[in-house]
């Protein structure tokens, strides 16, 4: 895949469907987008560093990719009732994906939940309960009502959409060394390791997690102190059934994890603040990363960081 097909591919369609050549197959006609994607790409001088603006996608998070695809599929192949568990985005996501095609969509979520994310739900009258488990709910409502589990690290496809991340960098920026990604699940990284694969342009992936839930980062990074809570409040997967593929996908390309405290977090938000630039938690824990993996040796000629979600 070289740069002019990718920029050919770009102009046939909206959204994550401009990628349809690259994607798995789904008929046209249950293409679902609300225009996401091909997201801004700046020059950071403070760090020397490129941000990918994923908090500017229609519904402010990179979930707008996944869950493009996901319901899209989904809804090809016969569902039309779903059932999801999301710390804010990806329910916000789902929820207006479904609405394009009138979806059913019923969204478990933690009583921690950010107060606003929850209040955009309300406001979109989404279907919601809120429990202290909503994880395992959100599957065991699934197989009671014989409901579509849109949970993505379970799903074939769940990291399909994340690929155009991929596609977008490969054929805007050419060759990158580096990319910093926020992770909970990995599902992101997943996507993002396979689209580099596929555009034949692999970088070091760096993956980024809180000091309060870290087990896929903890296993390379052990320079921190752990921590109750993280300022990064959608970070909160505790264990990912795509363990052995991440870990696979960060040592192949060569890459490390990085573990991130919350005064790492409030310092990276004060140079993105000075420099106008309002992310949320997540983005500023990924610049965090760049700058601690430079103060361990790491050479970062031309790097990436992923602002996945906008500041609510």
């Amino acid at each position: 895949m070289d740069n002019k097909m990718l920029k050919e591919k770009k102009q046939e369609r909206r959204g994550i469907w401009r990628f349809s050549g690259y994607l798995a197959d789904v008929p046209e006609k249950f293409r679902l987008s609300l225009n996401e994607g091909n997201t801004k790409e700046e020059y950071f001088p403070p760090l020397d560093v490129i941000l990918k603006r994923e908090d500017q996608n229609p519904t402010g998070s990179l979930k707008d990719r996944g869950l493009a695809f996901l319901v899209s599929k989904a809804w090809s192949e016969g569902f039309g009732s779903f059932v999801l568990s999301s710390s804010g985005n990806a329910a916000i996501s789902a929820a207006n994906y479904c609405n394009l095609a009138k979806l059913k969509l019923k969204i478990f979520v933690s009583p921690k939940i950010d107060k606003n994310k929850l209040l955009v739900l309300k406001q979109m009258k989404a279907d919601i309960s809120i429990d202290n488990r909503p994880l395992s709910m959100a599957g065991r409502f699934a197989k009671e009502n014989n409901l579509y589990n849109l949970r993505p690290s379970l799903n074939q496809f769940g990291s399909e959409g994340y690929q155009t991340i991929s596609f977008e960098l490969a054929g805007n920026k050419g060759e990158i060394s580096d990319i910093f990604i926020p992770c909970s699940s990995g599902v992101n990284l997943i996507g993002l390791f396979r689209g580099f694969k596929k555009a034949g342009k692999l970088p070091r992936i760096h993956l980024c997690q809180p000091a309060s839930v870290c087990p896929l980062a903890g296993l390379f990074d052990h320079d921190y102190q752990s921590e109750a809570v993280s300022l990064a409040t959608s970070l909160v997967a505790k264990h990912s059934p795509l363990k052995d593929q991440i870990l696979k996908a960060v040592e192949e390309s060569r890459g490390a994890g990085w573990v991130i405290g919350n005064d790492q977090i409030k310092q990276a938000d004060k140079i993105l603040l000075k420099n106008k630039i309002e992310t949320s938690a997540e983005g500023a824990l990924a610049l965090a990363a760049v700058e601690k993996a430079r103060n361990k040796g790491w050479k970062i000629k031309r790097g990436v960081c992923l602002l996945t979600g906008k500041k609510y």
